[in-house]
């Protein structure tokens, strides 16, 4: 490769000249460079192959293909093509060598990179620090200022010169506010020009007309005028200062994953920025580097940091998801592109204009309807009744304006997007990811929540705790029973059995003919020709084995919280084992989360109902629904939605597929990244804190949002009846929008 780019180099570099060497710093001759290599796209060079090594010790020691530029790919071409392109390029080159002063920044990772701090759930520091003053800062300074002069300048009087001047500072308020509203860059949330002026500017025409036409009531008109301005100002100001923090996380997670990523193209392995990645492409994740996209690993095994804020690793291997972010600590990763660019699950809900759910959400959508088709018809009818009670035209305008402001002002277009936003960036620190903003309006809706017990609740790594014969069998017979049957399975339960088996030196029988029955347990024929059954008390009666033998026993099992599974050998009865399964870390905390938002929790299970109650009384559940066969989940769940209930279900994929695919919200633990997930909300994570946080912070979201919203809305709206029934001054719409907008915006920061 080294080769290959001297060759370039000596057809690019065509002027004298040194520059220092990247590792030792001496002086190098382009020209005669013993090495020259690209890192970070520009160009490096070396006095010797050991500096070059020294400065890239990663280079050829990794067992999967070796990132290398697509530079190198310029081996085919010509002297005389290279000449040409030297004319064009020396001096831009030679800029860049430069201007890098062979910066640290640039140089690749080593072998053993620096750990990276853990970063913290929080959001980060520097959302706390306001925004800096720019242009549109100053316009609205400019509005906030000369609008409260014009209506300061009442106190010196009402003569004529005064008058003007009040005038004068209302259109240079007006001026200053179009500006803003039509020259600085708005973002997709925030009130469309047109709405955001109408008010001001039909309240600076009043002012101007009444001035000019010597209105009786001239001094009160500019007046309004000079309030109005000074409040809207006053809230684009605060809304402006509560999405600051939100605009900044926004682009911390967009360069967080502005990163380059390595495609394999044929046996070559080619840098491309993440956003050149696309869907079905393989890549390559080496050490210390980021996941470029949404990917499923193919090869490799590594321990990674599973999203960008996360505190803890895991390991993935063969057949997981990885999604865009993660970082690897150890170990190299290949897998295929899923999801990319903003598709990825990081950016869906934050930045894509299609899909963001600031908004897409409901409420998000009622604010700006409130303030551009709401303040429309709030103007019209108070226009309305300013004309049936005899007004002038001046008047009548001042009334529709009123009205108007009082709506269409940036606290109620914003507030319930910006709750919406702040939800969705708090629910990324936790690597929880809403697949859409209607899938997090419909989880701020649930009110019942089922855990598919095994593997949320439950470890899903069950022990055999007990063994137990009856009759002329021993306990060792009864496992190699069972341990026959269960064969080289890889179910939680099998692998147990063998485990088990192996630990006291159990030889399997050989059984025969197999017969899975799903959710019950196996028929088969043991070794010695007789009949075999084993699993369930179910399974036991459907073949018509009593097991009145075992009754008490089995009852006391299953109130200690075990699983059983029954053996019979020629219609019989031989004995039993228990099975221990552990509580999760957390179970009992993610039942609080729901609990603390009115969601009722229920247990779905295909244990006995004694097992499940002893689960139940653990986690304080008292909602079960035992011996749910894993295919008849979904009806279950189907007929809790009947029931009036907005159902949720946490649980895992493939093994909890039918009940997720019938429930409303589908949370699947450790599905984030899957190329194929059409979950309603996905974790990156499996544990089921993160799947109960999720709801808990959807409705917390739909709670603050509309209590932010009528907060903007209703002070606002109520002060414009008022003034509409001549029970109040024009002013009190305006003054109490702003009060309303106020108590929106601090609750908005407050929960920050």
């Amino acid at each position: 490769m080294d080769d290959v780019l001297s060759d370039e180099a000596r057809g690019r570099f065509v002027v004298a000249g040194t520059v220092p060497c990247a590792t030792c710093r001496n002086n190098v001759d382009p020209l005669r460079a013993a090495r020259v290599a690209v890192f970070g796209d520009r160009f490096r060079y070396f006095c010797s192959a050991e500096c070059r090594e020294r400065y890239d010790p990663n280079a050829g020691r990794t067992p999967l293909p070796v990132p290398r530029r697509a530079m190198s790919r310029m081996a085919d071409v010509t002297p005389e093509e290279l000449s040409r392109l030297a004319a064009r390029r020396t001096a831009r080159a030679l800029d860049e060598v430069e201007s890098d002063g062979l910066s640290e920044l640039s140089r690749r990772p080593s072998v053993e990179p620096e750990e990276p701090k853990p970063p913290s759930v929080a959001p980060p520091a520097v959302a706390d620090v306001p925004a800096p003053t720019d242009v549109a800062t100053l316009l609205v300074t400019i509005a906030l200022v000369a609008g409260v002069l014009s209506a300061a300048l009442l106190l010196v009087g009402s003569s004529p010169i005064a008058l003007t001047a009040r005038v004068v500072l209302v259109l240079v308020a007006t001026g200053s506010f179009v500006a803003h509203a039509f020259t600085t860059m708005r973002d997709a949330s925030e009130l469309h020009p047109v709405s955001a002026t109408a008010a001001p500017a039909g309240a600076a025409v009043a002012a101007l007309v009444a001035r000019v036409t010597n209105h009786p009531d001239a001094g009160e008109v500019v007046g309004f005028a000079g309030v109005l301005i000074s409040v809207l100002s006053v809230l684009v100001w605060l809304v402006e200062r509560a999405r600051h923090p939100v605009d900044v996380e926004r682009a911390l997670v967009a360069e967080s994953l502005a990163v380059m990523g390595h495609r394999i193209v044929g046996d070559e392995v080619v840098d491309a920025p993440a956003d050149d990645l696309r869907p079905g492409e393989e890549i390559v994740v080496e050490q210390g580097e980021v996941v470029p996209v949404d990917a499923t690993v193919v090869a490799g095994r590594a321990t990674v940091r599973p999203w960008l804020s996360a505190t803890t690793s895991t390991i993935r291997d063969e057949g997981d998801p990885v999604v865009a972010g993660a970082r690897v600590l150890e170990g190299r990763l290949r897998a295929i592109a899923g999801w990319a660019s903003n598709d990825r699950a990081f950016m869906r809900l934050t930045h894509d204009v299609r899909r963001r759910a600031d908004l897409h959400a409901s409420l998000a959508r009622l604010g700006r309807n409130l303030a551009v088709r709401g303040a429309i018809v709030a103007a019209a009818i108070a226009a309305l009744a300013a004309f049936t009670s005899d007004r002038d035209p001046i008047w009548i305008v001042v009334y529709a304006v009123a009205a108007h402001a009082a709506l269409a002002n940036r606290a109620v277009a914003q507030v319930a997007a910006l709750h919406t936003a702040q939800a969705v960036l708090a629910s990324l620190r936790r690597g929880v990811v809403f697949r859409t903003a209607d899938a997090l309006d419909k989880a701020g809706r649930v009110s019942t929540a089922a855990f598919c017990a095994r593997g949320t609740l439950l470890l899903g790594e069950p022990e055999v705790a007990s063994i137990e014969a009856f009759g002329a069998f021993d306990p060792d017979t009864v496992l190699a029973l069972v341990a026959g049957t269960e064969g080289t399975g890889s179910r939680p339960t099998a692998v147990a059995i063998q485990r088990a088996a192996r630990a006291r030196g159990v030889r399997a029988d050989g059984v025969r003919s197999p017969v899975v029955q799903p959710g019950l347990g196996v028929t088969a024929v043991a070794a010695s020709g007789q009949t075999l059954v084993v699993g369930s008390r179910g399974l036991m009666l459907r073949e018509r084995i009593s097991v009145a033998l075992a009754e008490d026993r089995i009852t006391d099992l299953e109130a200690m919280g075990r699983t059983v599974i029954l053996v019979a050998v020629g219609g019989r009865l031989a004995g039993l084992v228990g099975l221990q399964d552990g509580l999760r870390p957390g179970a009992r905390a993610a039942v609080q989360h729901l609990l603390d938002v009115g969601i009722e929790p229920v247990l779905l299970s295909g244990d006995t109902r004694e097992t499940c109650e002893a689960l139940g009384r653990a986690v304080d559940i008292d909602h079960i629904r035992p011996e749910v066969l894993p295919a008849d989940r979904g009806d279950e769940i189907r007929r809790l939605s009947d029931g009036g209930a907005v159902v949720a279900v946490l649980g895992r994929s493939p093994n909890d597929d039918a009940a997720l695919s019938a429930a409303e919200v589908s949370v699947a633990l450790d599905s984030a990244g899957s190329s194929t997930a059409e979950w309603s909300v996905q974790l990156a994570s499996d544990d089921v804190r993160d799947g109960a946080f999720a709801l808990r912070l959807a409705h917390g979201c739909r709670t603050d949002a509309r209590r932010g919203l009528l907060w903007a809305v209703g002070p606002g709206l109520g002060g414009a009846v008022l003034m509409t029934i001549s029970f109040a001054p024009v002013t009190t719409p305006v003054l109490l929008a702003l009060l309303g907008g106020a108590v929106a915006v601090s609750r908005l920061r407050g929960r920050r």
